[in-house]
């Protein structure tokens, strides 16, 4: 979902990191929230936790005062997987009992200072959940998509223990000994939100490999964890156009994978690797046609059946049995993509689409399921079921402009290219918050590069409109909103090369350029803005 160039860095941290993100045990039911209820979640954090009432450095101050660790939430409310988050962990009491343990940190990406904060910890997707020693040094990134008494038994793993992730994974070369907790932290750290800080990504292979043979056999389905995160090195390399794997690491990789696919301890630690990782590790271990494929697509297809039917003895969220279909859809496109896919899963596909519609009424859990629902159309090509779907849930929704953009990609797919602009525009309208605002503006801005490339006045108009989000705002150019901004430069000065196109260039220049000379001299927030349509030196005459 989400593939347009447009929609480019959205979700990320959202979407299919909702692979990042916590499609895990559903809470207890509850009575219907009625829609004005379930709009008014946007307007204050999740109940049941003392979240800290004032500035991020004041909450790390009072961490260190009263000697315990800071728990950080970095997110955004439209973001499904955040509404994941708030639907299975946060409102649990495992959760909220443990929450007296530490200071717990509500970080929302539109609050001031929140990007400016996210470039400090490094935290791009959302969600992100960081937990921090009484003294400042990051423990452990907290994964999503774990059951909220796995998530609650890591947490306790990393209050009692509350060794660096980065410290142990310094043992772990250095060839030192590790305890059973400790190799619990390094499984369940979240490397999907890491950004590298712990990782470099041109040593993710080698060490992932490493983890995944030192870590003890007696936690064989916890150690799987660090075992896909090889195979998504490897894969991530591969697409890169490299051969990360030889032939004989391929046949180990693919051998180890085959043993451990059929086995409910892995399978209850590893729920989201094997719902997102089919095509890209059968892909990765296989070749086209060969039975060694076949073998890989067998295995797997029944793993995902051991899921859905509880022999896993797991319980499925309402959005993971709708991506155990999904995962389904992907290993029979696996060697035809444009084939049809059989009627019966697309059938499928249908009645559970509708009987998770029907019975999702939390305002919170219905985000996260919708946006899977809609995710499983994509993948299937039930391109008319996603329009109703998402059409319908704009009235019901708190946040009905992240499903815009989907009905904007629906609409561009199908070759409704002014009915795609006109999605974007209204998803821009409706966007709330600072840095959400510039993210569906760039999303916007983009749209009309890539779809309206000629019409020059309303690219600079969007364009005039979208830099004016970031007036009046020090420190809106960091992480995310820098990263947009990023995007943007490279798409605008692709797009104007010839004199039209140059002097709203110019003017887009200019219009930052007024916007930068308010930030302070010297703040890298400045030099962020600045650097945004910089033209290009000339290049030097060769003698």
């Amino acid at each position: 979902m989400n593939t347009s160039s447009y929609l480019g860095l959205l979700a990320s941290s959202c979407a299919l990191l909702a692979l990042a993100g916590c499609d895990r045990k559903a809470p207890a039911p509850e009575a219907a929230r009625p829609a004005a209820a379930a709009a008014s979640a946007a307007d204050h954090h999740p109940e049941g936790i003392d979240w800290f009432d004032g500035e991020l450095d004041a909450a790390f101050a009072a961490a260190k005062a009263a000697d315990k660790p800071l728990f950080l939430y970095w997110g955004a409310e439209w973001c499904p997987p955040c509404s994941q988050i708030k639907a299975t962990i946060f409102n649990q009491r495992e959760f909220q009992e443990r929450s007296r343990l530490f200071v717990p940190v509500y970080l929302d990406g539109d609050t001031p200072s929140a990007q400016k904060h996210g470039e400090t910890f490094g935290v791009v997707g959302y969600p992100t959940m960081i937990l921090f020693r009484a003294d400042g040094k990051e423990i452990t990134r907290l994964p999503g998509g774990v059951d909220v008494d796995r998530y609650a038994d890591i947490l306790d793993v990393a209050l009692a223990d509350a060794r660096p992730v980065a410290d142990l994974l310094a043992a772990v070369r250095a060839g030192n000994v590790l305890s059973q907790n400790d190799w619990r932290l390094l499984a369940y750290h979240s490397w999907s939100t890491d950004e590298g800080r712990t990782v470099d990504e041109k040593d993710r292979i080698a060490t992932f490999r490493l983890l995944g043979t030192q870590c003890p056999v007696e936690l064989e389905g916890d150690c799987t964890r660090l075992f896909f995160e090889y195979l998504s090195a490897a894969a991530d390399a591969a697409e890169a156009g490299g051969k990360p794997l030889s032939g004989l690491e391929r046949a180990e990789a693919r051998e180890r994978l085959l043993m451990l696919l059929g086995k409910p301890s892995v399978l209850q630690s590893n729920v989201q690797n094997l719902l997102y990782g089919a095509s890209d590790t059968i892909g990765l271990l296989s070749d086209e046609g060969s039975p060694e494929r076949g073998d890989l697509t067998a295995a797997w297809t029944k793993a995902l059946d051991m899921l859905d039917s509880g022999e896993a003895g797991t319980e499925l969220s309402a959005p993971e049995r709708l991506n155990v279909i999904r995962a389904r859809v992907q290993v029979a496109k696996l060697d035809s993509p444009a084939g049809p896919l059989p009627e019966p899963l697309l059938a499928h596909a249908r009645s559970a689409v509708a009987k998770v519609d029907a019975e999702t009424r939390d305002g919170y859990a219905r985000q996260a399921a919708i946006n899977a629902a809609a995710n499983l159309y994509w993948e299937a090509g039930l391109d008319d079921e996603a329009n109703r779907l998402l059409t319908s849930e704009l009235t019901r929704t708190a946040s009905p402009y992240y499903f815009m953009l989907t009905l904007a990609d629906l609409a561009q797919r199908a070759g409704r290219e002014d009915e795609a602009v006109q999605w974007l525009a209204r998803a821009y309208a409706d966007a709330k918050g600072p840095a959400t605002r510039f993210q569906w503006g760039t999303n916007y801005l983009l749209g009309l590069l890539e779809m309206t490339p000629e019409d020059t006045q309303r690219i600079e108009r969007a364009g005039l409109e979208i830099i004016g989000e970031l007036d009046d705002n020090p420190d809106a150019f960091y992480q995310r909103t820098r990263m947009h901004l990023e995007q943007l430069n490279t798409k605008l000065l692709d797009w104007g090369q010839d004199a039209e196109r140059a002097r709203v260039i110019e003017t887009l220049r200019t219009r930052t350029a007024k916007i930068c000379r308010e930030l302070p001299e010297g703040d890298a927030g400045r030099r962020n803005c600045e650097s945004f349509l910089k033209p290009s030196l000339p290049a030097t005459a060769s003698a």
